[in-house]
Formats: C-alpha cells, structure tokens, sequence
C-alpha cells in the first residue's frame, strides 16, 4: 500500500493492517486543475482526504463574490462529519489533485470500531474551526500588507507541517485565490506584496517567493496564527 499521506490525519494511528482495512473502504480519485471535487448543496456523501495537490474550500455568496476559506495540502480531510444531509461549501481542486474519498456511514462504522480515528476526526475538525476563527480576526483586524505577510508566514508552516518544501515557497493558487482568501482586491494583493518586496521581506523567483527575512516578515505579519 503506497501513499504519501498515510502517516497523517485518519490514517496515522493505525497499524499496517488497519490501514489496509481503511484503504480498503476508500476510492481513489483524480481532479483535474479547477475541477470542483463537491459542490454546495450536493448531499454528503463521502470525507474526502487529499493525498496529493492542494484544493480550496469556498463560499459563493448571493451577489456572486467569493471568499475562500481555507487550503487543504496532502494529509487533510475535507467534507467533515457534517450535521446536515448537504455540503454547505464548495470545494475545489487548485492544482491536479489526488484523494482517498470514503462513504461517510461506512467511515463512521470505522471510527467507531476504532476510537483513535474517531479522535483524529475530531482533531482535524477542531483544528479547522480554530484556523477559522483566527482568520476572521486576520479579515477584520490586520491591514492588506500584514494580511499579505500572515498568508506567506501561514503558508510556510503549513508546507513544513506537511513536509512540503518550503524554499522557494511555491504559491500553486492564483492571485485571485489569494485575493479572495484575504478579503482584498486583486490589485490590493499585488501591492500588499510588493511592498513586502520594498521591505526585503521576499523575493519573486518565477511564479514563487523566497523568504528573504523570515524574522521581518513574521514581524510584519501581526499575525494571530503565530502568536
């Protein structure tokens, strides 16, 4: 059994045969770049675990804005036990993207028979509502360039939480993704960036930043996520 996210999230507390239990409930899926993995408003039927790429969690409000809400990497679950028969978000695959999508009884029987699954889910849930609370004080509090600087100091942990290289920093999602995950213009993202570059915070090297002054950017950043 070959894969790269099974020592994190559902998978990680359990044994080789365990986890060929669990591999054996799951269906591998592929996305192509910007195809929607589900839909707000498509029944819940399946908890999604991202083994490969990156996908977006987001909100299309009535008018036809979007805020994005969060980033999922290799090892994070996305459609959660969710109360409801619906998905209340969209989600979509950001770079050509690989999961392991489990029916969602079927996971439930799992983690019931066994209790450290169970108690993952509930950690990986806890976790997102506390990064989803920490960015709405990052929407209603820091200014566009200190958003701009919390998102590269947010986006480099997560890369090193998850193994991921972190130098150069590779941003897979486009500025308007960007854009609307920081609550800001398009053009109010170049600039915050920009700045960042004034400063020698970063520097662009084709279609990533490299973090010239990790310190100064952390600093700058006035981030609740790195308190």
């Amino acid at each position: 059994m070959r894969c790269s996210a099974k020592s994190s999230n559902v998978c990680k507390p359990l044994d080789y045969e365990r986890q060929k239990e669990l591999f054996g409930i799951a269906k591998v899926e592929s996305w192509a770049r910007r195809q929607r993995i589900f839909r707000a408003g498509d029944p819940i039927e399946s908890i999604f675990k991202v083994t490969s790429g990156m996908a977006a969690l987001s909100k299309v409000l009535p008018d036809g804005r979007r805020q994005v809400l969060d980033f999922f990497l290799p090892g994070d679950l996305c459609g959660f036990f969710e109360l409801g028969k619906v998905q209340a978000f969209d989600c979509e695959a950001i770079t050509e993207t690989t999961t392991c999508s489990f029916d969602r009884d079927r996971l439930q029987l799992f983690s019931k028979r066994h209790a450290a699954v169970a108690e993952a889910v509930r950690h990986a849930t806890a976790n997102r509502l506390k990064r989803a609370a920490l960015h709405m004080a990052v929407l209603g509090q820091l200014t566009s360039t200190e958003r701009g600087a919390s998102f590269l100091c947010c986006l480099a942990t997560a890369y090193g939480e998850h193994d991921v290289r972190t130098s150069p920093l590779a941003l897979p999602m486009n500025r308007t993704d960007i854009a609307d995950y920081l609550g800001l213009r398009l053009e109010t993202v170049s600039r915050a960036f920009s700045r960042l570059r004034q400063r020698r915070c970063i520097e662009l090297e084709n279609d990533a930043f490299v973090v010239t002054d990790q310190a100064a950017l952390r600093a700058m950043s006035n981030s609740p996520y790195l308190a």
